[in-house]
């Protein structure tokens, strides 16, 4: 009887071994970018949204935003194009969804050293590469469709990622989740049914010293 229990627990032990041995290792997961730039509130009628400045890699991008901020431009804008898993952009349209022109010049193009993913916040651009103005976007989803294509020329493609939200993420997420309206807007299909805005937007946070 002594035997067959010593034979047993050995069973167990060697079978316990092997079970440890194959229990695969976690692998180690990448540090979360430490966004130590300005830091920006949007304040807007679903919640606050925290964005952090990337002034080293946007560091004239993140200029041009920041300067806006300040001189209020951004106060009273609507969300108008909104793709659920995709992106929510804003800018230029006030809650009526008319125009207002901003009032600094277009930005060079930055995308050489910033990239996409979800969370990142983007200046928008029209077919010329440095013709960005005051228009952005977050990105509900990695996006990185929007990064400089490889092999390019420094500079000319893509788009500037040039800050993160920080926090907020989820008044984002629920923006993008609002339902729409069929028609209206630069982008058919895309607008919010019922206006979101931005009542306003500040800078919380000065550049980090």
């Amino acid at each position: 009887m002594k035997r067959i229990l010593v034979l047993a627990s050995m069973l167990i032990a060697i079978t316990g071994a092997a079970m440890a041995q194959e229990t695969p290792t976690a692998a180690p997961q990448p540090p979360t970018p430490q966004w130590t730039g300005p830091e920006v509130t949007l304040q807007t009628t679903m919640g606050d949204i925290v964005i952090t400045l990337d002034t080293v890699g946007a560091p004239k991008t993140s200029r041009q935003f920041l300067g806006l901020v300040k001189s209020g431009h951004y106060n009273g804008a609507a969300f108008y194009r909104i793709e659920p898993g995709y992106l929510i952009q804003l800018g230029d349209l006030d809650a009526r969804y008319q125009y207002r022109a901003p009032k600094r010049p277009p930005v060079p193009l930055e995308t050489e050293t910033n990239k996409h993913g979800r969370g990142a916040v983007g200046l928008a651009h029209a077919d010329d590469p440095n013709s960005g103005l005051s228009t952005f976007y977050i990105d509900l989803a990695e996006n990185a469709g929007l990064n400089a294509t490889p092999g390019a020329p420094p500079n000319t493609t893509g788009y500037a990622a040039f800050g993160h939200v920080t926090a907020g993420m989820e008044v984002a997420e629920a923006i993008g989740a609002v339902e729409r309206t069929p028609e209206g807007g630069p982008f058919p299909g895309k607008l919010p049914k019922v206006p979101v805005v931005v009542n306003k937007a500040v800078v919380t946070k000065e550049q980090a010293q």
